[in-house]
């Protein structure tokens, strides 16, 4: 599995800062949700409600208080896809560690940049606004 590559990243109005516990490592491009008034990596598709978008900066584990991590809201990132069929603006959703799957309408944290076929990485646009899920809005 080869680590995500941010080929476009947030602009500065495009992040968030947020809390990480102190015993947290995080690596740029690692897809996160904000769970329990922490930051943590995405370990299930079903994250997607409360999916905060991925890592500008990176975080270690060996810090004597809790840490911030940039999040990014919006960007074009690289990541590790299910071998298949892609097209401009499919779903994705969560699969494993930083990959993703076409995800046939629910559970979706992302949109596929490209097309192709059996792709195995695959250039993913994130935009946490449009989706519509962290940020509702309050009527």
């Amino acid at each position: 599995m080869a680590d995500p590559r941010i080929i476009q990243s947030a602009g500065i109005l495009d992040r968030i800062a947020a809390p990480v516990a102190a015993t947290l490592a995080l690596a740029q491009g690692d897809l996160v949700s904000y769970e329990a008034s922490t930051t943590v990596k995405v370990d299930a598709a079903t994250e997607d409600g409360t999916f905060l978008g991925y890592m500008v900066n990176a975080t270690i584990a060996d810090q004597s208080e809790p840490d911030q991590a940039i999040v990014g809201l919006r960007g074009i990132i690289e990541y590790d896809s299910t071998s298949a069929t892609y097209n401009v603006g499919d779903g994705l959703s969560y699969t494993s560690a930083n990959a993703v799957v076409a995800d046939g309408g629910s559970n979706t944290i992302a949109w596929s940049a490209e097309y192709g076929t059996t792709q195995t990485r695959l250039d993913t646009i994130i935009d946490v606004i449009a989706l519509g899920k962290l940020f509702g809005n309050d009527a």
